[in-house]
């Protein structure tokens, strides 16, 4: 649709209403599945089909250029967020129509776009030895999981994949927390989970030194 009359203020008071808890419908070319078989499998035959709305969290949404016909939106989301739903759902709530022309990551977890290698990059450490400092430790994706130290027994008690009560690792902050367990001297041990009704944390994933 003719887009003479949308202006930047228009677009970003449009954007206010996707900030926080909201309900999404998942686009056609999406994972999910209807009676078994991919939507997008669907899609590419032409055929569409309801979605359920799903809640998704937006932290934080922001138009940070607008060249028309082209808006560039970054948001910071949680998981389970559709941008070609929010594309769509603008370009409605604008009365224009719209779609996702293209889609850049920033960060995922702790992983930042800037901080990333090329392939090229990786490639030339190897050949000059430096590619280790590309690596790091398998727990840096697990940060927003609480941590504790366990003792001798303890260690022996998780590696060996028995169940530890109450008392000897911290309580929880919730029935089903997850949390990183780690040796006296640093070393990540293991993922632990906490079963609520008996009350006791469980190794999940137990990582025995090399």
């Amino acid at each position: 649709a003719d887009l003479g009359h949308i202006s930047s203020d228009q677009i970003e008071a449009a954007l206010e209403s996707f900030h926080g808890q909201i309900d999404q419908v998942p686009p056609m070319y999406s994972a999910l599945k209807r009676h078994g078989t991919r939507l997008y499998e669907l899609a590419r035959k032409g055929i569409e089909v309801e979605r359920d709305p799903r809640p998704v969290s937006v932290y934080d949404i922001e138009l940070t250029d607008w060249t028309p016909p082209l808006a560039t939106v970054q948001v910071h989301c949680g998981r389970g967020f559709y941008m070609r739903s929010l594309a769509h759902d603008l370009g409605r709530a604008l009365d224009c129509g719209g779609h996702l022309k293209s889609l850049v990551r920033l960060r995922n977890g702790p992983f930042k776009l800037q901080e990333s290698v090329t392939l090229q990059e990786l490639d030339e450490s190897f050949a000059d030895g430096t590619w280790t400092s590309h690596l790091q430790s398998a727990d840096v994706v697990l940060g927003g999981l609480r941590a504790i130290i366990a003792g001798r027994r303890t260690q022996d008690l998780i590696r060996n994949g028995r169940p530890i009560s109450v008392g000897v690792i911290d309580r929880p902050n919730d029935p089903n927390e997850r949390c990183r367990a780690y040796s006296t001297d640093g070393r990540f041990i293991a993922i632990m989970r906490f079963d609520g009704p008996l009350r006791q944390w469980n190794p999940e994933k137990v990582f025995h030194p090399g």
